[in-house]
């Protein structure tokens, strides 16, 4: 036999119980593998949440950075209180001593400033939301501000702002009482008024001054 004869491939024989593959055949597994490549980059990146992608293996430094990372990123978004941060913190695992150094040092950048985020409410619900002294009390306590701070920042809100608000709720509530009596009207209003936390001479000055000017 020649060397050239010797080098020829010789030609495929099947079985008799296997058949040939025809040309579909051979190119299926390349278009499912094609189909599966396409699934694979149309399906969205699910983020994993911070508590769940933190591993057991996780190195103390890793834990630092991730949590740091949670933290301010929060904090970039809106104004938290320290009970906020505090309970974010403990939820991560973070002990005592690390949780109030970790407060410390957020303090310390600027980052939590409870006497801020009270000044910051106060304005929020008081001048855009229309509610009262009351509300904003209740608000901050929510969020765990301290007694005096809060105290301190719903004072400093001036009462004929207050006053000008609570009428502007109570002008805009009357008109959906006109076919009410002046003394249903009068005490669905006020009850309205008193769970927007304003306080009771607001509220009366404010029903009347409503009142008279819808109906007038």
């Amino acid at each position: 036999m020649s060397d050239e004869s010797s080098e020829r491939l010789a030609p495929v024989t099947y079985l008799p119980w296997a058949k040939e593959p025809t040309a579909r055949s051979r190119e299926t597994p390349v278009r499912e593998e094609r189909v599966r490549e396409a699934r694979v980059r149309e399906s969205p990146i699910q983020e994993v949440p911070d508590h769940e992608a933190s591993g057991s293996d996780e190195t103390g430094a890793e834990r630092d950075a991730r949590v740091d990372r949670l933290v301010v990123s929060r904090l970039r978004r809106s104004a938290l209180s320290v009970s906020e941060v505090r309970a974010v913190l403990v939820e991560h695992g973070l002990d005592d001593i690390e949780v109030e150094e970790w407060l410390e040092r957020y303090e310390r950048l600027g980052y939590l400033d409870d006497a801020r985020l009270a000044e910051q409410v106060v304005h929020s619900h008081g001048v855009r939301r229309g509610r009262g002294s009351g509300a904003i009390l209740q608000e901050l306590g929510r969020r765990g501000v301290d007694n005096s701070l809060a105290r301190a920042a719903v004072e400093d809100l001036d009462p004929e702002t207050e006053l000008e608000n609570a009428r502007t709720v109570a002008e805009r509530r009357a008109r959906q009482l006109r076919g009410l009596d002046r003394q249903t009207a009068e005490r669905r209003l006020s009850a309205f008024l008193q769970r927007r936390g304003y306080p009771g001479d607001v509220v009366r000055e404010a029903v009347s001054a409503a009142l008279a000017a819808d109906r007038s």
